[in-house]
């Protein structure tokens, strides 16, 4: 079969972790760069439209989400691109439970309940939000890696700050902020009608709640366990960080004095590629408890040796994209817990003629 015949007319870029980026114009050609825009890494060549994702996985490739550009106008930036991250193995799980928790608030609506109507839609919302911010991110890394290749500097292991770290890390505080907001909407919803708790709109209230008695539900087996400080549970400690770049400090001052990493990810045993690498603090439960007495250093003496020549473990201290990712998708599973347990199940919105009021105008162009 040939390739013309498997073909749709779409570009698409590919975002990994890292900053590296993947771009596919409608053919066989894929160029594999240092950042959109950036110098030329690696190619391939693919035999179907749908072999994309596949092939770039196969090679070792960390595939974070896909941009796709389907007309002239997306392509020229007149209108957005449609983003899509990818969950593991569930595919558009992110894209496709943001649809079902927008067709569960239209059928609560249809029913008057509007309670539902009004959590549903905030989860909705919350999903397409992250998945955005998650777009934010994977771009500033990307134009901080495309930075990187064009000047003249090697891209070998380095440990530097530029004018593209304050973007990156501005889109790390808004992704834990959006995410601790989807969070807390998924817990509203599991206190309201899973578990009949009124008055709870936030993870806490709900791990309060349910603590106070015995439960046989799984579900709530399943958000103890995330939401225990104990056991490292991923709620729980992605909660800390939420509040430590909250209530305490800017993760670039968190620990003393933070850079950007440059560093290199092995794909394959023929290539490696270059990354950015911004280090997520370790231990912090003791940080943010340090930080509540005070200042960390009391010297400046002591603040330059806490920073100077480290060398970062990723075991301890995750990538803030990587973590970040992990973590939405996670939220994106829950989401598909709690939408399987709705009482009001998701309906599909149908437009027909006595739902339109008025004429309908055609304008070109829009």
């Amino acid at each position: 079969m040939s390739i013309e015949s498997e073909w749709s007319y779409v570009a698409r870029i590919v975002w990994f972790s890292g900053g590296v980026v993947a771009v596919n114009n409608p053919e066989a050609d894929v160029q594999i760069g240092a950042g959109l825009g950036g110098k030329i890494i690696s190619s391939l060549r693919i035999p179907t439209y749908a072999s994309l994702l596949a092939m770039l996985r196969q090679q070792g490739y960390s595939i974070v989400g896909v941009t796709f550009i389907e007309s002239k106008e997306e392509a020229e930036g007149l209108r957005p691109s449609q983003f899509r991250a990818l969950t593991d193995s569930q595919g558009w799980l992110a894209w496709n439970m943001h649809q079902q928790w927008s067709q569960i608030a239209h059928a609560s609506g249809k029913r008057d309940n509007m309670s539902m109507m009004d959590v549903a839609s905030r989860i909705s919302s919350g999903l397409e939000y992250s998945e955005m911010r998650l777009l934010d991110l994977v771009e500033a890394y990307s134009i901080q890696l495309c930075g990187l290749s064009h000047s003249n500097a090697s891209l070998e292991y380095r440990r530097f700050k530029d004018t593209n770290s304050f973007a990156v890390y501005k889109a790390i505080h808004a992704l834990f902020w959006e995410m601790a907001v989807l969070r807390d909407t998924l817990s509203e919803f599991a206190a309201k009608f899973c578990f009949a708790r009124t008055g709870i709109a936030s993870l806490s209230g709900l791990i309060r709640s349910l603590h106070k008695e015995s439960f046989l539900d799984p579900l709530a087996k399943q958000l103890m366990e995330a939401a225990d400080k104990k056991t490292g549970g991923w709620l729980a400690m992605f909660s800390d960080y939420r509040n430590l770049f909250t209530h305490c400090a800017p993760m670039e001052q968190a620990a003393g004095i933070a850079f950007t990493v440059l560093d290199t990810r092995v794909v394959s045993p023929e290539l490696s590629i270059p990354q950015i690498y911004y280090p997520l603090p370790p231990d912090v439960a003791e940080l943010a408890r340090r930080r509540s007495t005070g200042s960390l250093f009391m010297t400046f003496k002591e603040l330059l040796d806490a920073s100077s020549g480290r060398q970062h473990e990723r075991t301890s201290e995750p990538d803030a994209l990587d973590y970040l990712q992990q973590c939405f998708n996670q939220l994106v599973q829950l989401s598909a817990v709690l939408a399987a347990r709705s009482p009001i199940d998701a309906e599909p919105m149908h437009f027909g003629p006595e739902d339109i009021i008025g004429k309908i105008r055609i304008i070109n162009g829009c």
